[in-house]
């Protein structure tokens, strides 16, 4: 299974490649905002960090593989897919726990420091739009990979799972960036069970409390089982603020790959 994971890079990269042209291109026919002159230079810099991102994932995944197994049997938990559930029962609980796991680290990151430090680049982005979605500094992918996978394996959750959800929360990362302004009530009818624009847009709000609320991976309703979910009017969500208070971004195709290591 681990070298299938490892192969398996190819084409989970063709993919969601694919998946993210054709979320682009809808999102140019439909976009809330016009295009800027600043657009291209921005969206340059984001593919750089998601190429840098991707190909250091792929290069030290048989170390984070082979952590994810010490981990795994250090901690010696009875594994998910090891207790004869259901075969539906078993994908809708590793489902939900690899969501959970999402939820819980993206809340973490955002409280320490150091993890924060690289995060920061994802929240840097002065601008609203799918390329936002892509824009996380290769350190963060890394960490966030490797302590992920080791959590996916401590708990016995199927690594096909695994790889089904990591696809399917990509492209729904990539619709939930989009700078798109759904009707009210369609926005309010999905974010009962999945994150929105409408919704996931406050997480890059310039107001503090704003940017620590709506954490949501792929559902929504964790937000509220955990008394971080906040709400805008559209009116409001339209004219608000994007980007980190006093951390102007990282100009050019370095600068957002230096972030980490600026102070404010």
């Amino acid at each position: 299974m681990a070298d299938f994971i490892i192969e398996a890079h190819d084409w989970q990269f063709a993919l969601t490649l694919g998946v993210f042209v054709a979320v682009a291109l809808i999102e140019q026919l439909v976009s809330a905002g016009r295009p800027r002159a600043d657009r291209w230079p921005r969206w340059a810099a984001n593919i750089v960090l998601f190429a840098g991102g991707f190909g250091a994932v792929v290069l030290v995944s048989p170390w984070i593989l082979a952590t994810a197994t010490w981990v795994q049997q250090t901690l010696g938990f009875p594994p998910l897919a090891g207790l004869g559930l259901p075969a539906w029962l078993l994908i809708v609980l590793s489902l939900l726990l690899i969501d959970l796991v999402g939820y819980i680290c993206h809340v973490v990151s955002h409280w320490v420091p150091l993890l924060w430090r690289m995060h920061r680049t994802h929240h840097s982005d002065e601008r609203f739009d799918v390329s936002t979605s892509i824009r996380h500094h290769p350190l963060e992918s890394v960490v966030s990979g490797a302590v992920q996978l080791s959590i996916y394996a401590v708990l016995g959750v199927p690594l096909l799972v695994v790889l089904a959800y990591g696809l399917a929360a990509t492209a729904w990362q990539f619709l939930h960036h989009m700078d798109v302004r759904l009707p009210e009530w369609l926005d309010r009818a999905l974010r009962v069970v999945v994150v929105t624009p409408g919704m996931h847009k406050l997480h890059h709000s310039l107001d503090h409390a704003e940017a620590n609320s709506n954490f949501g991976v792929l559902f929504s309703f964790w937000d509220r089982l955990f008394g971080t979910y906040r709400r805008r009017t559209p009116e409001s969500r339209a004219t608000m603020g994007i980007g980190v208070t006093d951390f102007p971004p990282g100009r050019g195709i370095l600068g957002p790959l230096l972030e980490p290591f600026r102070s404010r």
